[in-house]
């Protein structure tokens, strides 16, 4: 079979919403041409829907690697490489170090230097700004929280989440006073 075939049985799939099919049936493209970067792209977007982030992050490196005139390759592998450092940071945060004796404060700065990165790769993550702002907090840089709140805030993002940005702004105020 021929690597299209399989594409156009990944992209069956993606239209049923069997995302893992739709990943089998590009890994077997991939299998045909390994340095296809616009297979590993396609890929890479599938595995980043289905949270399958590790992968979706290999996949989206080897795109950019394999077609680096492809400004968009690069882009996905930035907004992930976002993705995969706010979701360390919020384990640091959270108290999730895996089994290491670091506590809540001391986590704050390493949190902190993923974040500003995190922000730095994807600008537009909502996500990186509000645990920047949690981030900045814990380390009683309120001014600074405040700006990723309102830099967070003013991104586009549903009503739920504002919500909880109005109050992470008016908890940050209190604590300047």
């Amino acid at each position: 079979m021929k690597s299209e075939e399989y594409l156009k049985k990944a992209y069956r799939s993606i239209y049923e919403n069997d995302f893992e099919q739709a990943i089998q049936w590009f890994e077997q493209a991939l299998a045909l041409e390994p340095d296809n970067g616009d297979i590993h792209y396609r890929c890479s977007i599938t595995c980043a829907r289905s949270n399958r982030l590790e992968k979706a992050l290999v996949h989206a490196r080897l795109a950019a690697a394999l077609a680096p005139l492809q400004e968009e390759y690069m882009l996905h592998f930035d907004r992930l490489q976002s993705k995969e450092l706010t979701l360390m940071a919020k384990r640091l945060l959270e108290g999730e170090s895996g089994g290491s004796s670091v506590n809540k404060a001391g986590a704050a700065e390493p949190a902190l230097r993923l974040l500003e990165r995190a922000v730095e790769l994807d600008p537009l993550s909502v996500d990186a700004q509000i645990w920047l702002a949690i981030a900045y907090t814990e380390l009683e840089q309120y001014e600074s929280a405040l700006n990723a709140a309102q830099e967070a805030a003013s991104l586009p993002q549903d009503d739920g989440i504002a919500k909880q940005l109005q109050e992470l702004e008016q908890r940050i105020r209190e604590y300047m006073e």
